[in-house]
């Protein structure tokens, strides 16, 4: 049964395009400004005070501020143009190739995370997310079952919840690793994977359409599925989110199924993309393997006949680590690796 268009809304999108920008009134000075908050990913989301704030323009021009005891940092009079924001602090990991768009009389708000240098690797994380209904009546969607289902060797297996009044769930000390997260309410119905990290916050922001009538909530298993059979093809394109958002070749690509059989294994090529056809109906694991880069193991992902949805994860509000296109039979998919 084909089910109805899920559109995944992350705040942090509107981040990645460069902030939003808002027009000063006409006694304000010519330039921009460029503000914004910057926290830790731990899970109580500390301001950090002191960090370097440094932009860095097209002509390679520097201009410099710092946060205050609040996390907060604002830099104004900056020349309209692109930029990207590049922030330090000592005891924390550098974040490199934040991209800003800066307009005359416009005010840019940018938030940044910053992870600790920690040793210690082996602590809980957390998942959190809010649901909404897309359309003229939209808002927050109470009541709607969460079912989180750990993949192989991570602990709990099952966690279930139901969101609240205001569309919000949470679910704090998983273990780190993949998760698949089931949502189910009446007409309305999703099935996605993340991932959570340790002491971090894992979120998503998710918005629903208008649902389907008579749409059955459930992920028909390949041999029960009417159209089982139906070969769906997978297109991957993988991309270095640090420094710069260029693609990367010569990756390696595996992906298996529930039972460990290597159902395709490739290299990506010059634009960093590859490609898989003929899978049935399923789950799967993706894993990508690049000398030099943080190796992504087990990624979960659900190949349903006819579905079309989009999902999207951003890492630490900043670069897209994981996205999800599906159009019928075709599921495009992007990846971000870091060094």
């Amino acid at each position: 049964m084909t089910h109805f268009r899920l559109t995944f809304v992350l705040i942090a999108f509107a981040i990645l395009s460069g902030g939003i920008a808002v027009p000063q009134n006409q006694a304000a000075a010519k330039g921009g400004t460029i503000s914004g908050d910057i926290q830790d990913t731990t899970l109580l989301e500390l301001p950090i005070s002191g960090v370097r704030v440094v932009l860095i323009n097209a002509d390679g021009a520097e201009f410099e501020t710092q946060s205050d005891e609040h996390g907060h940092y604002t830099r104004a009079d900056l020349p309209p143009g692109q930029y990207v924001v590049n922030i330090y602090k000592q005891g924390y990991q550098d974040r490199i190739g934040k991209p800003v768009s800066v307009i005359d009389e416009g005010r840019h708000y940018v938030p940044l995370t910053m992870n600790r240098l920690d040793s210690d690797k082996n602590r809980d994380g957390l998942l959190r997310f809010q649901v909404y209904n897309h359309g003229k009546r939209g808002g927050p969607i109470e009541g709607l079952e969460i079912k989180i289902t750990g993949t192989v060797g991570v602990e709990p297996p099952v966690v279930t919840g139901i969101s609240d009044a205001r569309g919000q769930y949470e679910s704090d000390k998983l273990s780190p690793g993949n998760y698949i997260i089931t949502l189910i309410k009446d007409d309305y119905y999703a099935i996605y994977q993340m991932t959570v990290h340790a002491d971090k916050i894992t979120r998503a922001f998710v918005q629903f359409p208008m649902p389907d009538t008579n749409t059955e909530p459930s992920l028909p298993k390949a041999q029960e599925s009417e159209s089982s059979h139906a070969k769906n093809v997978i297109r991957g394109k993988i991309r270095e989110m640090i420094p710069a958002d260029i693609p990367l070749s010569d990756v390696k690509v595996v992906i298996e199924d529930p039972n460990g059989i290597i159902v395709f294994s490739d290299m990506s090529n010059a634009d960093g993309e590859y490609e898989c056809r003929g899978l049935s109906a399923g789950s799967y694991f993706i894993s990508l393997h690049k000398d030099g880069y943080i190796e992504k193991k087990g990624i979960p992902i659900i190949v349903e006949n006819d579905r079309n949805h989009r999902i999207g994860i951003i890492e630490e509000k900043m670069f897209v680590s994981y996205g999800v296109v599906a159009n019928g039979r075709l599921l495009e998919l992007t990846h971000g690796m870091r060094k």
